[in-house]
């Protein structure tokens, strides 16, 4: 039998849910998944949620009473501290491998391909490679404060995790309800700091997340949103990038009603969002 991609996983609840990246099962594409056991045992798995975006995915498994992660917390973590990666890098032969490094940044972001970002990544000179993906990256009291997520080729001791509390309340309601579902904006964005960075330019508004590109006929489309235009608050919630963007919408449901404060050609305006769920 082909196997088409190996990664990792972390363990999130005793009945069998296991935290993952997008990634790792083809962006929820995958037309088999095997879920192979540190005792050796092998079974089937199921994508109960996945998010592209986020490079994050639940994975479920037909058991009962499995061992399961601590989790940590990581908003809590300082530069310096000691990070530790587990997974399978290159695939079974090198299984259950551990390395140990520092956390080296906060808030990072990288590019993914031309048309996606990832922000406020946790970056860690602890050595992350192929199949390291969807692994636990770990703080000294062995707690999991990270998936692991991406490593930047050219670069040695350059692997990144994305933090565990942006992944915490996806897991309780996937499994508290089998499901995950947020409402939507319908935006390409990312934060205007981020933004000038990367292209080593100044502009104007101190905060917020510039659009990129709008989804046409989406929330956003119909609230009149453009690209270019910098959003600074949802309701009452300041927004300074794309993650803090995403988590104000977990307060948001079906129908919900919004202002949305943002800044057109220097000038500040008020847009009313009507919220739906992501298709």
């Amino acid at each position: 039998r082909d196997i088409s991609g190996i990664g990792s996983g972390v363990i999130v609840h005793s009945d069998g849910y296991i935290l993952t990246n997008s990634h790792v099962i083809a962006g929820g594409n995958a037309k088999e998944l095997k879920v192979l056991f540190e005792n050796g045992d092998q079974v089937d798995g199921r994508v109960l949620w996945n998010d592209a975006g986020l490079d994050l995915a639940i994975v479920k498994v037909d058991m009962k009473n499995v061992p399961v992660a601590e989790i940590g917390n990581s908003d809590e973590l300082e530069v310096g501290e000691l990070a530790i990666a587990i997974g399978n890098p290159l695939g079974l032969e090198f299984e259950r491998t551990v390395t140990a490094g520092i956390i080296s940044g906060l808030n990072r972001v990288i590019a993914v391909d031309d048309n996606q970002v990832m922000e406020n990544l946790i970056q860690t000179d602890a050595s992350i490679n192929p199949g390291n993906s969807g692994g636990p990256l770990l703080n000294s009291k062995g707690q999991v404060i990270g998936i692991n997520t991406a490593k930047i080729a050219s670069g040695e001791g350059l692997g990144f995790a994305i933090p565990i509390n942006l992944a915490k309340p996806i897991v309780n309601q996937v499994i508290e309800t089998g499901a995950y579902k947020t409402v939507y904006m319908g935006i390409k964005g990312l934060g205007l700091k981020e933004y000038e960075s990367l292209l080593g330019v100044d502009l104007s508004p101190e905060g917020g997340v510039i659009i990129l590109e709008v989804e046409g006929g989406s929330p956003a489309a119909q609230a009149g949103l453009q690209n270019g235009d910098v959003i600074t608050k949802i309701g009452d919630v300041e927004v300074n990038d794309m993650t803090q963007l995403k988590n104000t919408l977990y307060n948001y449901n079906q129908g919900d009603k919004a202002d949305l404060t943002i800044i057109r050609n220097t000038e500040e305006q008020i847009l009313e969002i009507e919220f739906t769920l992501v298709k």
